[in-house]
């Protein structure tokens, strides 16, 4: 796969369906990436979505690789149509963890789940990042 030299914002569009399995190798060919545009954190979960996604299952404990989030220089993610599901909330903290140039997260909430109940675990995990980068509900 060729460098992505240009490349400053990149979108995609999540389904539970489909895996991740090429978002690593974009990351790694991505040195200029400022901003990672995601809507639906949900996906299906696979050997191919490597380090991007917070999937424990897929991974062994004995090999531990570095995740290539830590190399990307990201500043800002922006994540569409969160609805606040446990495994959404456990991405987005693999994110924020990994993502080390990340200066700005923002969020939009699904319409249906506007409701405090499913944002609560963010905001808990977003005042634990808050001084690491600014938080904004889109």
């Amino acid at each position: 796969m060729p460098e992505f030299n240009n490349l400053v914002t990149l979108s995609f569009e999540s389904h539970e369906e489909r895996d991740w399995q090429v978002l690593p190798l974009l990351l790694q060919k991505s040195p200029n990436l400022e901003t990672l545009v995601v809507k639906g954190l949900v996906h299906k979960i696979t050997k191919g979505c490597g380090d991007v996604c917070a999937c424990k299952r897929v991974r062994k404990k004995r090999k531990k690789k570095i995740s290539c989030l830590l190399s990307c220089g990201v500043k800002v993610l922006k994540v569409y149509g969160y609805g606040g599901s446990c495994r959404e909330l456990k991405q987005m903290r693999h994110f924020m963890e990994n993502l080390r140039c990340l200066e700005v997260v923002k969020v939009k909430v699904e319409v249906d789940k506007q409701d405090k109940k499913y944002t609560d675990g963010l905001m808990k995990l977003l005042q634990t990042a808050a001084s690491k980068c600014k938080i904004q509900f889109i």
